[in-house]
């Protein structure tokens, strides 16, 4: 979405603040797939840098779909040539 739209940003940080400025705020995003993408950075992040990240089962049984629906909003997003960022 931002390649699609010459937006760049230097950290996984920096995608998560452009991404709420740009497509979250102006609703070209939804507030719910907003709250996914942060639930799964999180995830991601103290995954990559702390010593332990705890996810079972039950919490990837519930993000799944999430992650599902906010990967097929993005793939209907970058289909469309006609949203202002």
């Amino acid at each position: 979405m931002l390649l699609k739209h010459h937006i760049t940003a230097t950290t996984h940080a920096g995608v998560k603040s452009i991404l709420g400025q740009h497509f979250i705020s102006k609703g070209v995003i939804a507030i719910d797939h907003g709250k996914t993408f942060n639930i799964l950075f999180e995830k991601r992040h103290s995954s990559d840098y702390e010593a332990f990240a705890y996810c079972d089962k039950a919490l990837v049984d519930d993000l799944t779909p999430l992650a599902e629906a906010y990967v097929q909003k993005i793939k209907e997003l970058l289909k469309k040539n006609s949203y202002n960022p």
